[in-house]
């Protein structure tokens, strides 16, 4: 084999490993961003005063933070270039995007339906009913049987 031949041969190799170096670099850092997401959101759900701001913190949270964790493995199983690597990619990225829309709906309706049973937010006010508050909702969408519907008709 001549000199110019190994050359060839290395650089080549060089290219080749220097983009799956890339390649990983990105899915740690998207993996460990994600991570750091999940962490933010457990400290919120401890540490925020009422169902309302730690179902906020739980829901955003989770959400990006699961998107960026699976892209993160969509982005490390392409990596190998073959075309089964693409459909597992397709499938984590569908589960992400099923993901993106489920989490902030499931989120809202838990929310809703603590409304309705009359969780109160914390307020500087210790006075302020849910409805002076500006509650997220009117006085009739509120259920019958909710407790604060008997309060907005005292």
């Amino acid at each position: 084999m001549r000199l110019k031949d190994e050359i060839a041969i290395v650089t080549g190799g060089g290219q080749e490993l220097v983009m799956s170096g890339l390649i990983d670099i990105i899915s740690v850092l998207l993996i460990l961003s994600g991570l750091v997401f999940f962490l933010g959101a457990s400290i919120g759900v401890v540490r925020f005063p009422d169902f309302y701001t730690r179902m906020h913190a739980a829901g955003k949270g989770d959400t990006l933070s699961t998107i960026l964790i699976m892209s993160g493995m969509a982005i490390q199983v392409i990596s190998d270039f073959e075309g089964i690597s693409f459909l597992v990619a397709i499938k984590i990225l569908a589960i992400a995007v099923l993901i993106m829309l489920t989490s902030p709906t499931s989120t809202h309706l838990l929310m809703k339906a603590g409304y309705d049973d009359g969780i109160v937010p914390v307020s500087n006010n210790k006075k302020a009913k849910i409805n002076d508050i500006g509650g997220p909702f009117l006085e009739e969408s509120v259920s019958d049987k909710s407790e604060a519907k008997k309060e907005v008709k005292k």
